[in-house]
């Protein structure tokens, strides 16, 4: 058509779209809202950095703050175990490595830690050795269990050869098998 607005040929010039008209009257769904605005202000405040510092600390392995543990573990049972676990952890001798995790095990099972099961597999007590097993076993069932620590499969190997106990040799040969 000529003088056809839409392709720009012809003497009139192209009319502005619904959006653009919006924009220049500061009324576009595309700008930013007052409620945007003062968000981006809260995001400057040094409360809201100090609120993310910690949320960045906690997720890279920090502490909680007293307060948010206060809500999210009120009876203070998860420091309790947090605290045995990182005895366990800490554990530098076979005695009081074993004495750690004895100690855990009176008010806890055994956690998902592979590497930590395997140490456990070292424990002197049989009945430790076999929930540590167990506890191997359920991991790879569920699929949890993919890359074994290293010194898994030779702990194993030597539990199957050396171990006191009949049923602990036997799921050592079982779960040697299955990795």
């Amino acid at each position: 058509m000529p003088g056809d607005h839409r392709d720009g040929k012809g003497g009139e010039r192209p009319r502005k779209s619904f959006r653009e008209r919006d924009a220049a009257a500061g009324r576009s769904r595309h700008t930013n809202t007052q409620s945007d605005r003062d968000r981006e202000r809260f995001a400057q405040t040094p409360a809201y950095a100090n609120y993310k510092q910690k949320l960045e600390s906690f997720f890279s392995g920090g502490e909680l703050s007293e307060t948010m543990r206060d809500r999210l573990d009120p009876t203070g049972e998860g420091k309790e175990r947090d605290r045995k676990l990182k005895a366990i952890r800490m554990a530098e001798t076979p005695a009081a490595f074993a004495a750690a995790v004895s100690e855990y095990l009176v008010s806890h099972e055994l956690p998902d830690d592979p590497y930590l099961l395997d140490r456990a597999l070292e424990h002197p007590l049989v009945a430790v050795q076999l929930r540590a097993l167990g506890r191997l076993e359920l991991l790879r069932a569920e699929g949890k269990l993919a890359k074994p620590p290293a010194s898994l499969k030779l702990r194993l190997d030597g539990l199957a050869m050396n171990a006191d106990d009949g049923a602990v040799q036997d799921a050592a040969v079982a779960l040697r098998k299955k990795l």
